[in-house]
């Protein structure tokens, strides 16, 4: 009798108040799309075609690095956000030409892809990955530039425009935005495409060599057939042929943990704008900071809760944030002093949120404020 009235009181919660876990879920369904944009990837496969098509007629191998394209899309609306199950953060492809990697036992991570052919990405024998990056976003500019709209089988018309974001040292990631032009008001709507080219290999024909790291590098990979080698630069003191042998720990998912990975996306960019915070209230840059910020990380994975996928991903923002933030203050000066300001605020958020969530307690009304939904 005892015991149940323990039971009772532990799940006993107060009048306007839920359980955080609960809570999170709940915000996280603010970020559904709406029924009339259910059919956004139609308009994202469209946009794929005649951006392929243009690219190609400047050089044939986009034809075939820009295969996957669709699978790096993101639709939104707001802060209502959406990708297909087989989203990925790699732009994954094949040269049209043969291409060897050559491992090095005494650098594992520094890897040289073999290609004795003649190409502009090629340089004295080897695919250059600074030669790729750079050609892509010359001829992405001009072709989109070119292009300047899309009208979609949906009956709407996009608006292309073309950006990058530089990743600590290591290169820039990709993005093309088609933006709804609407002759009346409301929240557009907007496809995005974020990625980072990475050259895919068969572990038949190409095995990796024993010395080469295991673990999260390679465990996540989409398959036991293929693995993917990304396109940066880990040791530009060398040369410029490095690549990267890292894979994501967010790649090759397509279940519920791509979804719960869509949810926390969500969550983050509702607490971003919700806030204020620069650093998250663009799905450019939020995305895109995966890249670099989860790419040592050992603690994001998607076998974690959703709540606490959150937590984590809030928490890697918030220090490397507040890092950031404290190396522009030590180095300008009060010029910087709005640097510091967000990053504090969003130190502050987290700490608060976190509470909560240890408490697996929140009243409803300060979990709407914390992710800014009046």
């Amino acid at each position: 009798m005892e015991q149940g009235k323990l039971k009772e009181a532990v799940l006993y919660l107060p009048e306007g108040h839920v359980f955080f876990h609960e809570g999170i879920k709940l915000i996280s369904d603010y970020g559904e799309i709406d029924d009339c944009d259910a059919d956004w990837l139609v308009d994202a496969e469209a946009i794929c075609q005649v951006l392929t098509e243009a690219m190609a007629e400047k050089d044939v191998v986009y034809k075939y690095m820009l295969k996957h394209l669709l699978a790096t899309a993101t639709f939104y609306r707001g802060s209502k956000i959406d990708f297909p199950l087989d989203f990925e953060q790699y732009l994954r492809f094949r040269m049209p030409f043969p291409v060897t990697p050559v491992f090095n036992s005494s650098q594992p991570g520094y890897i040289n892809l073999l290609a004795p052919t003649s190409h502009p990405m090629v340089s004295n024998g080897y695919v250059n990955p600074e030669s790729v990056q750079l050609l892509l976003r010359g001829n992405l500019r001009d072709a989109i530039r070119r292009l300047d709209a899309i009208r979609c089988p949906s009956g709407l018309q996009y608006k292309l425009s073309y950006r990058t974001h530089e990743i600590g040292d290591q290169g820039f990631v990709h993005e093309i935005l088609g933006c709804e032009k609407r002759v009346s008001g409301g929240m557009p709507s907007v496809v995005s495409f974020v990625f980072l080219p990475a050259l895919e290999f068969s572990f038949a024909e190409h095995p990796l060599p024993t010395f080469v790291p295991s673990g999260p590098a390679w465990s996540h990979c989409c398959s036991s057939t293929f693995y993917w080698l990304a396109l940066f630069q880990v040791y530009p003191h060398f040369d410029r042929r490095s690549f990267c042998p890292y894979v994501p720990r967010m790649q090759g998912i397509q279940d519920e943990r791509m979804i719960k990975y869509r949810n926390v996306l969500r969550l983050l960019l509702r607490i971003g704008t919700g806030n204020n915070i620069p650093d998250m209230s663009d799905i450019f840059v939020l995305k895109g900071l995966h890249f670099y910020r989860l790419r040592y990380n050992a603690n994001c994975d998607c076998n974690l809760s959703l709540p606490t996928l959150f937590i984590e991903l809030l928490g890697i923002h918030r220090e490397i944030t507040y890092n950031e933030a404290l190396q522009r203050f030590v180095t300008f000066g009060g010029q910087q002093a709005h640097w510091m300001g967000d990053a504090t605020r969003l130190y502050s958020i987290t700490r608060n949120v976190a509470m909560f969530y240890y408490m697996n307690c929140i009243p409803v009304e300060h979990l709407k404020h914390l992710f800014g939904i009046i």
